[in-house]
């Protein structure tokens, strides 16, 4: 492969020989001045090149630099957003407790109806069962006072 040095080197060489030429007061050839020019060329492109460097570092870290603070923005963010929903889950579990407990409410009053129709109607099934036992007491009187009165007649006829 090329390797840059050696062409460095060279180039150096040739250009320091071209500017001892001039510094003489020489004339150069036209050669000689390609040279100039090619030196000329290759500092330039070595400032470029670390302008350019210089420049994508300074992008790189401004770039990293904005980066940290979307990061910031978004953990921030996500942060309220996780603090919301943790607020409206825990209202919604509220308020789903309430439900219950209005439900459970309105069992309990379902088991006291139940209960006091369970009474009432003990109540008057014993009101029912008193009735009967008088009924069946005034039948029997009824009946033995209608058969006696059936033997008296018997006897007296």
């Amino acid at each position: 492969m090329f390797d840059d040095k050696f062409f460095d080197d060279w180039l150096d060489s040739q250009a320091q020989k071209v500017m001892e030429q001039v510094a003489n007061g020489e004339g150069i050839a036209p050669e000689q001045m390609m040279i100039l020019m090619l030196k000329a060329q290759t500092n330039h492109f070595a400032h470029l090149d670390v302008e350019l460097r210089a420049d994508v570092q300074n992008l790189d870290i401004r770039l990293s630099s904005q980066m940290d603070k979307m990061n910031e923005r978004l953990s921030a963010e996500m942060r309220e957003l996780r603090e919301d929903m943790d607020k409206r889950f825990e209202q919604a579990k509220l308020e789903t407790a309430k439900q219950f407990e209005q439900v459970d409410k309105r069992f309990e009053q379902a088991d006291k109806r139940f209960e006091q129709m369970q009474a009432e109607t003990t109540k008057r099934f014993e009101q029912l069962t008193a009735r009967i036992d008088h009924f069946m007491i005034w039948s029997f009187a009824t009946t033995i006072s209608v058969g006696g009165m059936v033997v008296a007649a018997i006897k007296f006829f």
